[in-house]
């Protein structure tokens, strides 16, 4: 949740109807190996977290796409369900993928909640934070993320509204120089006042589920690609927008690896819209 000057709140967006939350028996396990796990590692996690003026500049600079982690890509790979996903092995298994193969040669930057990650558990637990990054911590550990220190880790909320988030008009930048936008949405709604701030560009929207997107995921990608090839889209000019959960970071990986641009952009079309409407 992220506070408005106002107290106005915005809540992440939520499905009309949220998946009632399981968990696995890795899930039950991996609690309590979490839990020893910050019990005796207790400082914060070391890597190269940027900020995330840091991190839109080098997204600027570079041509890569953009997959986020956040806790509910760490409870997918812990072995519980999310409120807008159902735990699969396989979503887990791509969500780990992702991870090991980030490197230098990469098509993709990765964000982790650097402003949450890099203080050590007392402070977490002193916002209240301790219990959803407890998986996290636990698993930048276990897949040595020590052993990447010289990569840069972008910051995943630099587009959401409230504590590191940044101005929209920094962020725009990342899709002002194309032509072509394409964005994956469960909300129509959202798509429209989007495409009416830039009136200029040719936008494309693609409807998603409100929920278990990764379950879709090879008929929505399928459905990309089919706007590419119908309207002969040039990658070079183009951008595509994704808010689509877990789900969401296996197709900018996918894509990424098609040599289009990609940006995971999580609940930005559902916190900008309201931030907007709470303003007027």
């Amino acid at each position: 949740m992220e506070k408005l000057k106002n107290d106005i709140s915005i809540k992440s967006e939520r499905p009309a109807e949220p998946i009632k939350r399981k968990r696995t028996i890795r899930a039950k396990v991996l609690k309590r190996v979490a839990d020893i796990f910050n019990f005796f590692y207790r400082g914060p996690m070391i890597y190269n977290g940027l900020n995330s003026e840091e991190s839109i500049n080098l997204l600027l600079q570079n041509r890569k796409s953009l997959i986020r982690f956040g806790n509910g890509e760490s409870e997918i790979m812990a072995g519980f369900d999310m409120g807008t996903q159902r735990y699969h092995p396989e979503l887990r298994n791509s969500l780990i993928k992702i991870l090991n193969e980030y490197s230098e040669s990469s098509k993709y930057y990765l964000a982790l909640t650097n402003w949450n990650l890099k203080v050590d558990v007392k402070t977490l637990k002193k916002r209240k934070n301790y219990k959803i990054w407890r998986y996290m911590r636990y698993f930048l550990w276990y897949f040595d993320i020590h052993g990447k220190s010289k990569l840069p880790f972008l910051e995943t909320d630099m587009f959401r509204v409230g504590e590191a988030g940044l101005p929209n008009e920094l962020i725009e930048k990342l899709w002002l120089p194309y032509e072509y936008i394409i964005v994956i949405h469960n909300s129509e709604k959202y798509f429209n006042w989007f495409k009416s701030k830039y009136p200029s560009k040719t936008m494309f929207f693609i409807k998603i589920p409100d929920r278990d997107f990764f379950f879709v995921l090879e008929q929505k990608q399928r459905e990309i690609l089919d706007i590419f090839a119908k309207y002969d889209i040039p990658k070079n000019n183009s951008v595509i927008l994704v808010s689509a959960g877990p789900g969401a970071k296996v197709l900018c990986y996918n894509l990424s690896q098609m040599d289009f641009l990609c940006y995971d952009m999580g609940n930005y079309f559902h916190m900008r819209y309201r931030l907007e409407q709470n303003e007027t």
